[in-house]
């Protein structure tokens, strides 16, 4: 149905209601690197045992806390409480891991259902840093600048937007550029605006985002 009224409408009412909605010694020497290897094999190993067992508990808090949302109970909030404080102990214990990434950013989840945009965005914004080479970084960035702009924080959205769209392989990178734009639009930043509009349009020139960005150009154009 959402489509279907896309379609109809024109494209500048496309653009202005989008922009209303949407506010990581030889031998001796030989026998020490043997040595060497070893032991970071060996830690290898326990690393990624460790890493497993990690991920393993995590998805079943995960899955706990989705069992919990599909039966809706009484004391669902407090039963939620305590999958969140596991959540945290296992983000705050598994650094730079798979782990920790799925740990905040569920706990950003939970968060942006209980519309607390402030810990939602904390959240995101450390599930983004756990990896930060990774394309998950942008999906985390991404939702971290959504909270943002619901909290009206122009400034932080738009740094956290950039960082999305800085990250290799993430699929809504046009999407991000463009509220790149719309928020120097909304910071009176009119030229930079520009700037970032023009660099969708020509990134991904075939792209709806990229046809509403020409649209804005356009308009700041003549302003």
């Amino acid at each position: 149905m959402a489509d279907k009224n896309e379609q109809t409408l024109s494209f500048s009412e496309r653009c202005g209601e989008f922009l209303t909605r949407h506010r990581k010694p030889i031998i001796i020497i030989l026998g020490a690197v043997c040595v060497v290897v070893a032991i970071a094999l060996a830690a290898s190993a326990v690393t990624a045992r460790g890493a497993k067992n990690a991920s393993t508990e995590t998805e079943t808090i995960i899955s706990e806390w989705t069992d919990l949302r599909s039966k809706n109970s009484e004391d669902m909030m407090a039963q939620e409480d305590a999958l969140v404080e596991k959540l945290e102990k296992q983000a705050a214990s598994n650094g730079r891991t798979y782990a920790g990434f799925r740990a905040y950013t569920t706990l950003g989840e939970i968060y942006v259902l209980r519309k607390d945009w402030e810990k939602a965005l904390t959240a995101y914004q450390k599930a983004g840093e756990v990896l930060p080479k990774a394309y998950t970084a942008g999906i985390a960035y991404f939702n971290a600048a959504a909270c943002a702009d619901e909290l009206q924080q122009h400034e932080k959205a738009l740094e956290l937007y950039t960082l999305s769209a800085a990250s290799d392989d993430f699929p809504l990178k046009p999407r991000a550029l463009f509220n790149i734009g719309r928020l120097e639009e909304s910071l009176s930043h009119s030229d930079k605006a520009v700037e970032a509009y023009t660099k969708l349009t020509e990134l991904y020139p075939d792209n709806d985002w990229a046809l509403l960005a020409k649209s804005r150009i356009i308009a700041l154009s003549i302003q």
